[in-house]
């Protein structure tokens, strides 16, 4: 927990860049690829990932069941939307924002005893499942080497995952809530093939090694594949293949989260 402080600590130090660097910078961005050129980017796009998601919860003395949401409570792959806003100080400096909500809701039948927060959900139960997932990721990229053709640079960010699993049937109502706020490195590829067509690939991971009683661990992989063209100056399409990956274990609660598939977006520059 103290890396995130200190990783949003460095992120803006150098952010913080004296003006008079990056005002050196503005005056370059005319010489960069049309899909570079500009200091606001808003983001808006929509990603139907498969799901693969397993949560437990224990209680006092009570070990949780790994609940498969998919085969033990019907879950059904969803759409969900995704925002991020991106600005760019400077030549080589920029900071993104970016929201992420996701929610499942199934009902199902079980087919086997089910231990969550402590109570059964016995086998012929109908239970209803709700997962909600919400991802905040805040982040810093420099860019190394900047060129007409292709750019790469490093990623600096914090991901601030908040899950909540509740299962209903009857009068029992049992919820879990789960926090992970982590620190991530990684970094960014770009190449521009032609005028108005970038492809860049990107990646960013966190681990902590697993101890070996089965209490705290985890690590967090997220990887993004895109293709972006530029339609105006303003104005861009994008397609691509985001996977991401997260195994946490906590005190009382672990949760193995695992979504891969195609996005579709829209930006806007200024």
């Amino acid at each position: 927990m103290r890396a995130v402080p200190q990783v949003m600590v460095a992120s803006l130090a150098v952010v913080c860049l004296p003006w008079s660097a990056r005002a050196q910078d503005a005056g370059r961005l005319p010489d960069l690829p049309v899909d570079e050129r500009y200091r606001i980017e808003a983001l808006a796009g929509a990603w139907a990932p498969g799901a693969d998601v397993i949560v437990s919860s224990d209680a006092q003395g009570v070990p949780g069941t790994r609940i498969d949401l998919k085969r033990d409570a019907g879950l059904i792959d969803q759409r969900f939307p995704e925002l991020q806003l991106t600005w760019r100080p400077g030549l080589r400096h920029k900071m993104r924002i970016q929201y992420l909500p996701i929610r499942f809701d199934a009902t199902a039948t079980l087919s086997r005893d089910l231990v969550f927060n402590g109570a059964t959900y016995p086998a012929g139960r109908l239970v209803t499942t709700h997962l909600d997932w919400l991802t905040y990721r805040i982040g810093y990229e420099y860019d190394f080497i900047v060129g007409r053709r292709a750019s790469a640079g490093f990623i600096g960010e914090v991901k601030h995952t908040r899950v909540r699993a509740q299962l209903l049937a009857g009068a029992m109502d049992e919820v879990s809530r789960q926090a992970m706020p982590v620190p991530a490195v990684g970094g960014v590829v770009r190449a521009y093939p032609a005028a108005r067509l970038s492809l860049t690939g990107e990646a960013t991971f966190f681990g902590v090694p697993d101890r070996p009683d089965g209490h705290y661990g985890g690590k967090v992989a997220d990887i993004d594949v895109a293709a972006v063209w530029t339609v105006t100056s303003h104005l861009g399409a994008q397609v691509g293949f985001r996977a991401i990956d997260i195994h946490h274990l906590g005190e009382w609660n672990t949760a193995e989260f695992s979504l891969k598939g195609i996005y579709v977006a829209a930006r806007v520059r200024y």
